[in-house]
């Protein structure tokens, strides 16, 4: 908790310049300051390292404001820690050299800290643009580029990571004890950089537990952005260097801390952005929205990739043992031949799932239980499917949170086997699926394989629709068995060679399998919390919940080994109606699955293989595409890319609603 302040405490303006030709602006500012002090109050100019320009601040202002030199090395951080140590008042207000207080702004700012609880305070940084406007292009989501509010900010007195450098209000007993701004941050001159503030803000928190930082938009201020700020040259570069910023931050804090509202901020502000804008194409603002959208997508790509491109360069400057596994510990004993299997078949009442318990009943591994995870628990199909099965091994479980994930995580919870198998409602396994996959994780001499997936067949091919799907190979993995990895280990012939591991290995993971045909270790799905229910069929994404327990299991330590003689058989859709929406649901589960990847914290594996999959996506000769019979329609690749466009905003729809229902991620 803070400290105790005086119901009308004093307040220090500090104000901190570098340059003579901003000598206009600094006085407006200064004239702004002076007018709202009080008796007691202080008015601080620290001047980093400008002989001339403090040589004429001594001139114009004489004694009427206190004026000293930034007696650290050059930089925004040295000068404020400057300003505070000459400041003696309780509170100390920043401002820059480019903004004027608004009336009753440091009125504002100082009644906030009549709560104790409150530290620090970050006011409104309005925008005063030397054009009179923003250019056209500008995004309303990036005006911290130019040091100003943003669209997606908190509202008045809301919580706050941290304030905008340009307003900002600290308890200075507070912000001593945490060492003032780090010199490893903050602006220098002209070059853009920043994130002191970000510091400043997680240090307070982590020191004075119980604190607050709140946002008072009665603390306004007009900051000034010159047509110098107004350009697509200044943007990139401020983007570049706010992102080498957090690499920095996050090397010191750990990314949870220091990437935790970018996190949300991409995930909320600039997704919504995006879609309004993508909207606004078509009302009567083309151009300009299209080009907001364009610069939206740029800022994006450019601040994450320097922040995973600083974050790999840090890393490179410290001495560490080289790359290993994890530690994943094997199970106390080895997988028996006659091992039990629980396999999960989540349903939404098709009538093919009798077809499909059978299938499973009939497997010449006979020590299973079967769970059929009904979600749609409401219409009571599924029980009503298999009351005339009478085998005590079947057990029918109700789900009504809806999504396969859902309704697989609640099968693998209840789940008794070491070994857990998952196919779907419209598959058929072969009777040698389950001793096949038995076979493949007792090949494992060391226990690293933690996932078993299969060759999935068609179970018929009737016209050419059913044809299309089988020829594009979009389950079939071949006939070749696969170890997918990154960490090579001792294994059996018998589980074939270890697969080549490509540029976009493991982030897409199709190469490994899929979910009709996928046998988890328990102890695997579990090290990695079971299937993202955010992703999947049921969901707003459609997909990709598979696809992304193969890619964690492989980053978690695991191996996924392909054996093609599991085989499952699959009822390819048979109309076009069916295998649009299919091709689409591919296209925004996949794009929804990397989405999740990007925000949780390390954007860089993917942001940097984004020219090279954007080619795979279109090109015809791709290797993705090289297997497309030639008479595949042209509409369902244009589908399937569209939703590739659309999977980001899916998946914060999908997030938001999890979020609401308390469901798992």
């Amino acid at each position: 908790m803070a400290s105790t302040t005086r119901p009308d405490p004093g307040v220090a303006i500090i104000i901190c310049c570098y340059a003579l030709d901003r000598l206009g602006m600094l006085i407006t500012g200064i004239d702004a300051a002076r007018d709202q002090l009080r008796d007691g109050d202080e008015l601080i100019v620290v001047v980093d390292h400008n002989a001339e320009l403090e040589r004429e601040l001594r001139t114009r202002f004489r004694d009427s404001v206190t004026l000293v030199a930034n007696a650290h090395d050059r930089g925004l951080s040295g000068a404020r820690n400057t300003g505070v140590a000459a400041a003696t008042a309780e509170i100390v207000v920043f401002l820059d050299d480019d903004a004027a207080l608004r009336p009753g702004a440091l009125d504002a700012a100082r009644a906030s800290f009549a709560d104790s609880s409150v530290v620090a305070v970050g006011g409104a940084v309005v925008a005063n643009w030397a054009s009179g406007r923003p250019p056209a292009w500008f995004p309303e989501e990036f005006g911290w580029v130019v040091g100003c509010d943003y669209r997606g900010l908190p509202a008045d007195g809301a919580e706050i990571r941290n304030p905008i450098g340009a307003a900002m209000a600290v308890r200075r007993a507070e912000l001593q004890k945490v060492g003032g701004f780090s010199d490893r941050l903050g602006r220098v001159g002209t070059v853009p950089a920043g994130c002191e503030e970000t510091l400043m803000g997680i240090e307070l928190r982590q020191h004075f537990p119980g604190s607050r930082i709140v946002r008072v938009t009665g603390f306004a201020v007009d900051h000034v952005v010159p047509d110098t700020r107004a350009t697509l040259r200044y943007f990139t570069s401020r983007c570049r260097h706010e992102g080498r910023s957090k690499a920095v931050l996050s090397g010191m804090v750990g990314a949870d801390a220091g990437l935790a509202a970018e996190r949300s901020f991409v995930v909320r502000t600039l997704t919504t952005g995006a879609l309004r804008n993508l909207g606004q194409t078509v009302t009567g603002q083309g151009l300009a929205a299209l080009s907001r959208l364009a610069v939206l997508v740029l800022g994006l790509l450019v601040t994450a990739g320097a922040t995973a491109v600083g974050a790999v360069r840090l890393r490179a400057r410290r001495p560490e043992s080289p790359t290993q596994a994890p530690e994943l510990a094997a199970s106390d004993t080895a997988i028996s031949e006659d091992e039990l299997v629980t396999v999960v078949i989540p349903t939404v009442g098709r009538a093919s799932l009798v077809d499909t318990v059978h299938s499973i009943l009939a497997q010449d591994h006979g020590n299973i239980e079967l769970l059929v995870v009904d979600n749609r628990p409401h219409r009571g199909d599924a029980a009503r499917i298999v009351a005339g099965i009478d085998d005590p091994r079947i057990r029918v479980l109700d789900q009504p949170v809806p999504g396969v994930s859902a309704a697989r995580n609640l099968g693998h919870r209840a789940a008794a086997g070491r070994i857990v198998a998952f196919t779907d409602d419209d598959a058929l396994a072969d009777p040698t699926w389950l001793s096949r996959a038995v076979a493949s994780f007792r090949a494992d001499p060391v226990g690293m394989v933690g996932v078993v997936t299969g060759r999935v067949l068609g179970t018929e091919t009737t016209n050419r629709v059913q044809e299309w799907f089988e020829e594009a190979k979009v389950f079939d993995k071949g006939e070749i068995p696969t170890v997918w990895t990154l960490h090579p280990h001792a294994i059996e012939p018998e589980l074939g060679e270890f697969g080549p591991r490509g540029p976009f290995f493991p982030y897409t993971a199709g190469e490994c399998g899929s979910g009709n045909n996928m046998v988890f270790r328990s102890s695997a799905l579990a090290s990695i919390g079971g299937f993202d229910e955010r992703l999947g069929t049921g969901t707003p994404t459609r997909g990709g919940e598979d696809l992304d327990a193969f890619r964690s299991a492989i980053l978690r330590g695991w191996s996924i080994a392909y054996n093609p003689n599991a085989v499952v058989r699959h009822y390819h859709r048979d109309n076009m109606a069916e295998l649009r929406a299919q091709s689409y649901g591919y296209g925004t589960g996949m794009a929804a699955g990397l989405t999740k990847f990007v925000v949780s914290g390390n954007p860089a594996p993917i942001l940097t293989r984004l020219p090279r999959g954007i080619h795979m996506l279109l090109s015809p000769n791709s290797t993705k595409n090289a297997d497309f019979p030639s008479d595949w329609p042209l509409r369902l690749r244009a589908l399937e890319a569209w939703g590739y466009v659309t999977g980001p905003a899916l998946f914060v729809r999908s997030h938001l609603v999890t979020r609401r229902s308390g469901a798992r991620r």
